[in-house]
């Protein structure tokens, strides 16, 4: 019965907060007690704000969780650090097998961590940016301390609809692998439509009309392209060249070739597209001269 009370009383927080000096083990008890007591807040404190203030807009609960969550491990470590090391005696032998531990053991945990300060920076990525790595292409929906989180996009290059599959990478990542980035405030791309006609059919109209449906639909605002360049020149030396809509000419075997070139949206590629088809086979069918192959 004694030695019960005794080991209740050795792992009792009340009791071991009010010990001057402490072991080691003691001082490990404090810690998983006081992790436990912040995940236990941090889920109490959630469920609180979704019950009282809810919110149906995804982004905003996204930030809300993030900003909890990333407050919690700031407080958690600035009260758990003097707890830990408050025994000044303990403070070599833990910095010791610490450092032992992350040299030997936790080398990609540690890269992680480096990653993520890479991924923050200026030449890095933010939620809602399009990124590919490692052949996988998807909008980053979440950027954690040791990995990120990409919604897969079809590998199929005439189609950009979401997989609806998450697809994990660790942050370090980031250090060791090429990343295509397009980023979110510099949100179009140029694409590209081919369209090839015989011989015969009468290409001057067919270029005149290709000209109009592309300077019709496909012209992204100036004032919006300018502005987007002003954010990126902070960072990058950005330089678009010409903007606007332009129709290409060659001669290919078994007819003529027209390339559409226009900036887009990166997420209405495919829309923009289909939307450009649809007025071309419209316009070409009141002219019986001209056939697409």
């Amino acid at each position: 019965m004694n030695f019960e009370f005794d080991f209740f009383k050795s792992i009792n927080p009340l009791i071991l907060l009010k010990v001057k000096e402490r072991s080691l083990a003691e001082e490990l008890i404090l810690v998983v007690y006081f992790i436990f007591f912040l995940i236990v807040s941090y889920r109490v404190i959630l469920f609180v704000l979704d019950f009282f203030r809810p919110t149906i807009d995804v982004t905003a609960r996204y930030n809300r969780r993030k900003m909890a969550r990333m407050s919690f491990v700031i407080v958690g470590l600035i009260i758990l650090l003097p707890v830990v090391f408050s025994g000044l005696s303990y403070l070599p032998t833990v910095m010791g097998l610490a450092g032992a531990g992350i040299v030997i053991s936790l080398k990609d945990i540690t890269l992680n961590y480096v990653g993520w300060f890479f991924i923050h920076g200026s030449n890095g990525f933010e939620v809602g940016d399009r990124i590919e790595i490692e052949s996988v292409r998807g909008d980053v929906i979440n950027i954690g301390m040791n990995r990120f989180t990409l919604m897969e996009i079809s590998s199929d290059p005439k189609s950009d609809q979401s997989t609806n599959r998450l697809v994990h990478f660790p942050n370090h990542y980031v250090i060791l692998k090429p990343i295509v980035v397009v980023k979110d405030k510099m949100n179009y791309v140029w694409d590209e439509m081919r369209i090839k006609i015989p011989y015969d059919s009468d290409f001057e109209k067919a270029e005149e009309l290709l000209n109009g449906i592309i300077q019709n639909n496909a012209v992204i605002d100036q004032e919006e392209i300018e502005y987007t360049l002003q954010e990126l020149s902070k960072n990058y030396l950005v330089r678009l060249g010409k903007t606007s809509p332009i129709v290409y000419l060659s001669l290919e075997e078994g007819g003529i070739l027209f390339s559409l070139r226009y900036l887009t949206h990166v997420r209405e590629r495919r829309d923009m597209k289909t939307k450009i088809a649809h007025t071309i086979l419209k316009e070409f069918k009141l002219f019986p001269g001209i056939r697409i192959l």
